[in-house]
């Protein structure tokens, strides 16, 4: 599957919480945003690694629950 690439925390949050399994942080993330994405999604199974330019949020075996 492609990297999709977010253009601000909002974004990548929306991306992953949609369903799509792997997302670009491209864009210059402060530390703030870094640490709320990471406690929220990597207690949900994400590995974040570092990319050539940019960091990269992947989701793995990750259901995404009905909004019945």
């Amino acid at each position: 599957m492609a990297t999709i690439k977010a253009r601000n925390f909002r974004d990548a949050d929306e991306m992953l919480h949609s369903g799509i399994t792997k997302v670009e942080l491209a864009y210059d993330i402060g530390s703030d945003d870094f640490f709320r994405l990471a406690s929220h999604w990597c207690d949900r199974g994400a590995k974040i690694s570092r990319g050539s330019d940019h960091f990269i949020v992947s989701l793995k075996g990750f259901h995404v629950p009905s909004n019945e």
